[in-house]
């Protein structure tokens, strides 16, 4: 305590508390701006609709997807995996063992043996 009774640890407690506010609201700004985009909304169509697009291939199919080069869409587990930076999207697909991707460049082939 100082001269006055005022604790000086009550400054820095308070600074602390309003760093914290402000990080929750810039991460909450940046949340409210990829959702208003449609970011994930784009990688969840994409996503749903390539499980579309296997689940109701015949043998011997081949899917070509053109995408950009930060875009990696690949098999996870029993799923389709869309990625686009740190932004990912895991759709549950049932895919069999006979379904393979492979990327070249800005483009994933998707081959149903």
């Amino acid at each position: 305590m100082n001269k006055r009774g005022i604790e000086i640890e009550l400054g820095w407690q308070f600074l602390f508390n309003a760093l914290l506010v402000i990080a929750f609201i810039i991460i909450i700004v940046v949340w409210i701006n990829s959702q208003a985009s449609g970011a994930i909304i784009k990688k969840q169509v994409l996503a749903k609709e390539l499980c579309m697009f296997i689940t109701e291939a015949k043998p011997d199919t081949t899917i070509s997807i053109q995408h950009g080069d930060e875009i990696s869409i690949e098999k996870k587990d029993s799923g389709i995996l869309v990625k686009e930076g740190i932004q990912k999207y895991l759709y549950p697909c049932y895919i069999e063992d006979n379904v393979y991707f492979s990327k070249e460049n800005d483009r994933t082939i998707i081959d149903i043996r």
